[in-house]
This record gives C-alpha cells, sequence and structure tokens, in this order.
C-alpha cells in the first residue's frame, strides 16, 4: 500500500525541519505501507527547498515539486494529486499543511481508516473530540464554524461537520483518479470544498475523525486574499449545478421575508410581537406559496385547483412547525432580554434561519418532489 502525503510549502524552512521527523516517526508505526512525503513549493523566497533536499539525503522516501511561480493552495495540490498518481503511483494521498497547525499526533488517525476502505477521511475540527485554539479571535472561530455551516445548509450535505478541513485522506482509485482537475472551480483555498463536493456526489464512503488544530507560530501563511469570496463563490455556483430551483428559491425567499418582516412590524405595534409574528408568517406563507408553485419549482408545479388545495394544505401544515417555533423563539427573546424592537428582530430572524433549513427540505423533497 503506497501513500503519499502531499504538502504545499512557502518559506517553510524552520517548520520543515521540525515537521519531517515527527511524521517519519509516524510511518514507523504502520511498516506495512510505504509512505512518501511530497513537497510541491510555491518558488519559496526562504531556505525551504535547500532545506528539503537536505532532509532528502537523510530519509529516502521524500519527493519535491518546485513551481515556477506560486500557484495557490488548490494549484499546488493539484500538481501534487497528479505526480502522486502518475509517478508514484499512490493508492492514497494525505493533505497536510507544512506549518504544524496539523499536529502529526493526529496522522495516524487517517491511516487507521485505510484499513476500513475509507474513500474519503476527514480529520474534523467539528465533531466530538476535535477543536480548533482557544487563542483564536471570536470572529475567526465564527467565520471557520459557520463557514462550514453555511455551505452544508446551502448544500444540504449535512452530515460533514468539517467542511474546510485540509488535512485529509483521500483514495485514488475509483474516487482520485476520476476527478477532471480541470473542472476544479478555485485554485486557491476554497478548491477544499470543491473536491469534498466533487467526492460526496461519487456516492464515496466518508467518515471523519478529531483533531486538535493548532496555531501557526513561525513560517509564512498560505492562505490568499479574498477567500471568503472565492469559498462563496465555489459554494453557490455547486448549489446552482445540484439544484437549479435553490437560486429561484433563494429569491422567493427574499419576497417572502421582505412580505413578513414589513408586516410583523407595522402589526407588532398594535398586536403582541407573539400573535404578530404568526400573523405574518401566515401571509407570507400564502405569497411563497404561490410564487415558489409558478416560479422556483415551475417544471414540478401543481396546476389542477384540486391539487393546489391539496399540496397548499400540506405547504401550510408543513409551514406551521417554523411559524410557531419562531413565534415562540420571539416569545422567549422579549422574555428574557425585554420588549424591544432590536431584540423583536434578532429572534425574528434567527426564527428566519432555522425556518429556511426546514422549509427548503420539506418543499424540495416533499411538497414539489420531483417525478410526483
Amino acid at each position: 500500500m503506497k501513500i503519499t502525503v502531499i504538502i504545499p510549502t512557502y518559506n517553510e524552512e524552520e517548520n520543515i525541519k521540525i515537521l519531517v521527523p515527527l511524521l517519519e516517526k509516524k510511518f514507523e508505526l504502520f511498516p506495512d505501507y510505504k509512505f512518501t512525503i511530497l513537497f510541491v513549493d510555491g518558488n519559496s523566497k526562504d531556505k525551504s527547498v535547500e532545506v528539503i533536499e537536505s532532509l532528502k539525503k537523510e530519509f529516502k522516501n521524500i519527493d519535491l515539486i518546485v513551481e515556477k511561480e506560486k500557484s495557490g493552495l488548490g494549484g499546488a495540490y493539484i500538481k501534487g494529486y497528479k505526480y502522486s498518481m502518475e509517478t508514484l503511483s499512490a493508492d492514497y494521498v494525505v493533505e497536510m499543511d507544512a506549518d504544524l497547525q496539523h499536529n502529526p499526533d493526529d496522522f495516524p488517525k487517517l491511516i487507521e481508516k485505510v484499513k476500513e476502505d475509507y474513500d474519503l477521511v476527514i480529520g474534523s475540527r467539528y465533531v466530538p473530540g476535535g477543536s480548533v485554539p482557544k487563542e483564536w479571535a471570536l470572529y475567526r472561530k465564527f467565520i471557520s464554524y459557520f463557514g462550514s455551516l453555511f455551505a452544508r445548509v446551502v448544500l444540504r450535505i449535512f452530515r460533514i461537520k468539517d467542511f474546510t478541513s485540509g488535512f485529509r485522506l483521500t483514495k485514488v482509485k475509483g474516487i482520485l483518479d476520476q476527478i477532471d482537475f480541470s473542472k476544479i472551480k478555485s485554485k486557491g483555498f476554497a478548491y477544499k470544498m470543491d473536491m469534498l463536493v466533487r467526492i460526496y456526489d461519487m456516492q464515496a464512503k466518508i467518515t471523519e475523525v478529531p483533531i486538535d488544530f493548532g496555531l501557526r507560530d513561525r513560517g509564512t501563511s498560505k492562505m490568499e486574499k479574498k477567500n471568503f469570496q472565492d469559498s462563496l463563490k465555489v459554494v453557490l455556483e455547486f448549489a446552482k449545478e445540484r439544484n437549479k430551483n435553490f437560486i429561484k428559491f433563494i429569491m422567493v425567499g427574499f419576497g417572502g421575508l421582505f412580505v413578513d418582516a414589513t408586516l410583523f412590524n407595522v402589526i407588532s405595534f398594535s398586536l403582541e410581537p407573539y400573535y404578530s409574528a404568526i400573523f405574518s408568517g401566515f401571509v407570507a406563507m400564502l405569497f411563497t406559496f404561490l410564487l415558489n408553485n409558478f416560479f422556483s419549482f415551475r417544471e414540478r408545479q401543481k396546476s389542477k385547483l384540486s391539487e393546489l388545495l391539496f399540496f397548499f394544505l400540506a405547504y401550510s401544515l408543513s409551514s406551521l412547525v417554523p411559524i410557531f417555533a419562531r413565534g415562540y423563539i420571539i416569545y422567549l427573546f422579549v422574555f428574557e432580554f425585554g420588549d424591544t424592537l432590536l431584540i423583536r428582530n434578532i429572534a425574528f430572524f434567527i426564527g428566519i434561519f432555522l425556518g429556511l433549513i426546514w422549509n427548503y427540505t420539506v418543499y424540495s423533497k416533499i411538497i414539489w418532489k420531483k417525478n410526483v
């Protein structure tokens, strides 16, 4: 069994000196496997290449690709994938950072899953036992966690908890060798999500193992600028490809939100917030049902009056769950924090977000199910 560990580098000379001996120790735990460390260097300005060349003399299982120009994180990995398959004849590849944020002590957790024949093993920060640095600022924790959550919700891939982990093991045969790398939407950080979606859509056998993600304390970050915009673009492009109704549903949702929020704020001055939220929700529900039927899910629309009435009843019953749940959330927030316009709307939009997940799942899978 041949396993290649692909490690992109850019100005990582100090980290490389530490990482290689630690990894070599972990390789000894699996004597039946042949490991190769493949560095893909983005034309470092420090002595990273010299350090790697020196280590190649001590350890005979190190290989190196030096890019003429830095091609981005995704670009480096794609070069590594191709070299691993075409030159090293790898059975599996491991993606791992050089900066020691991926702890070598977690490396065996990925390799141990090989015997269980998983196609993809993700080193996850968000499964029980996983963690992110306590020293991270709150905004970074928020972006990391909710970035994964957003991708999971939009793409409806709920069983994977860590969408942006860069510590992974992937099988070559039937998985990596089936991917057309020319179609990868990002050569930067967002390649991680792109690859994950493609592998997931192959109905691959996927698992997550907990890792302790560490702090970078030396070297140069490989994170490109505009990572957020790039990631958002990849997620939305896949959402459009995977479900042509999604964008239309979001547009109708914003229309319904406008109707809902406007009515709620107008009538809540004369009615209790709880009742106002329920009333505005019912009006918005009728509005969105009609638009979803004749616009979002037009190819599956209900045209007969009997069908319309029946499915509107089903639609209404399913919509009761988020409507009353939202009303209860508003009631709790007002009771706990006071009845102010800000508190009302914070609770209102929390309810809206949860309702979005519920509604799209029910509508696309039940109300306007394909081939009904």
